[in-house]
């Protein structure tokens, strides 16, 4: 080996040394940084040349700078990052919804309906006596309002979830667009040459994609990233799909992807933070609706029976309650008239009864026992739609912390893995610096001998 050779053997070494010291400078600047995979030098000796029958090295040279990570772990963990923010944004939306229904304070569906009944009963005591009219229309105020509030507050939270779903939207299609664009620039890479740092910053807006919309991913070994939603592919190399949400002829919340011919709906198939925000949804319009034919029923059957009555002028009976068809449980309230003048309480079984006559108000009064809800009764109906609450938030807390625990135990997965180890990073770096120095000194006693030559010559 000649002195020329030399000095190129220790410039490659050099060179090696140098390329590891700013990896290992990477992966220690890069510790606390979420989704970053640690990167590793891959370094091979070049190939040997045969001199006066004797194979003589020619040094080492960086095939590549390689990506700590797992492919079918990194699947998973996409996929198990949707169930969880599924899970865990269902039970969030549904708890709040749950304060509705707070039947702790005195002041819930259950306590109005029983209080309703109760002040009716009480008038029986003396069906003339104007206070105790006063406290029957108050008390059937109360029912009215206590049903209202929780119906509105059910409407609330469900535009809200509207409003969440499409700012979510815009937010998927932003890393939709971002995904392609990394796919691109990536290209057909290997983990040895595929850029590190592009793709940290793909699989985590991958994992973003599966937190917001369920989305699942296939990583083939060419480092090409194809995302789906809904079973559609709505990732696949440069090219990219859109997600919308907007309300179906029906007026119902539906969630599409973009296709050739227009937009496929993706509604019942969506998973993640959209598939969460849609189950709670979907689960407070049914609570709703269960409000919505408890507040038709109390409001049909009392007033069909008060009209049977008669009031203290001997007029027959009005309504008691009133509402708008369309959105029952919302506008549930005490009729005006009867709210002005209790004297209109048609109590009464005749025109020309006696002020004590209360023949028709004990036939509201039997309406409590009326199995109208839908072969329930009122109180069954109203402790039947508490129970299903309660029963809806213990499910998706339940599911939330079994999928967050599984979610836990691949996120150790990955650390094992990719994460830096800082201690093993400050090992590595002098093991490098100390190649360096001695490259270094390599490349030194080469000059040194080339400068000799020179002399002589």
């Amino acid at each position: 080996m000649g002195v020329l050779d030399s000095i190129a053997l220790g410039r490659r070494a050099l060179s090696a040394a140098a390329t590891g010291i700013d990896v290992t400078s990477q992966n220690v600047a890069n510790a606390a940084t979420p989704g970053y995979s640690r990167r590793r030098v891959v370094q091979q000796t070049t190939d040997p040349l045969r001199r006066g029958g004797v194979w003589v090295g020619t040094g080492v040279e960086v095939k590549g700078i390689s990506r700590a990570s797992d492919r079918l772990l990194g699947v998973r963990l996409v996929a198990s990052t949707g169930t969880r923010a599924q899970a865990e944004t269902t039970e969030q939306v549904l708890s709040v919804a749950q304060g509705y229904f707070d039947e702790t304070s005195g002041t819930g569906l259950s306590e109005a309906y029983h209080a309703f009944y109760d002040g009716l009963s009480s008038l029986t005591a003396d069906p003339s006596d104007p206070s105790h009219r006063r406290a029957a229309v108050e008390a059937a105020r109360t029912l009215a309002t206590t049903v209202s509030r929780t119906a509105q507050g059910l409407e609330t939270s469900i535009e809200s979830v509207d409003t969440s779903l499409a700012d979510y939207s815009d937010s998927i299609n932003g890393s939709l667009r971002e995904v392609a664009s990394l796919n691109a620039a990536i290209g057909k890479s290997t983990p040895e040459t595929g850029p590190g740092d592009l793709l940290d910053r793909r699989d985590e807006l991958v994992r973003s994609l599966g937190e917001l919309a369920g989305a699942t991913v296939d990583l083939d070994a060419t480092g090409q990233a194809t995302v789906f939603i809904g079973g559609h592919a709505v990732v696949t190399g440069r090219e990219y799909r859109t997600v919308s949400v907007a309300p179906d002829s029906a007026g119902d919340t539906q969630i599409y992807v973009s296709s050739d011919s227009g937009k496929l709906r993706i509604t019942d198939s969506v998973g993640g933070k959209l598939g969460g925000l849609m189950a709670a949804r979907d689960t407070m319009s049914d609570w709703l609706g269960t409000l919505d034919d408890f507040a038709t029923n109390i409001a049909t059957i009392v007033n069909a029976q008060h009209a049977l009555g008669f009031d203290s002028t001997g007029a027959p009976g009005g309504d008691v309650f009133s509402l708008d068809p369309t959105a029952p449980a919302s506008s549930l309230d005490v009729d005006a008239a009867l709210a002005a003048d209790p004297e209109l309480l048609a109590v009464a079984g005749a025109a020309t009864a006696e002020p004590g006559d209360d023949a028709n108000l004990k036939l509201i009064l039997d309406l409590e026992s009326s199995t109208t809800f839908g072969g329930a009764t009122g109180a069954g109906a109203l402790s039947s739609l508490t129970s299903s609450v309660g029963a809806s938030i213990a499910t998706a807390s339940d599911d939330a912390a079994t999928l967050g625990a599984q979610m836990d135990d691949l996120e150790m997965q990955r650390d094992a893995v990719s994460k830096v180890d800082t201690d093993e990073e400050a090992i590595r770096l002098i093991e490098y610096q100390t190649a360096y120095r001695a490259a270094a000194r390599v490349l030194s006693a080469g000059d040194q001998m080339l400068q000799t030559l020179l002399a002589i010559g």
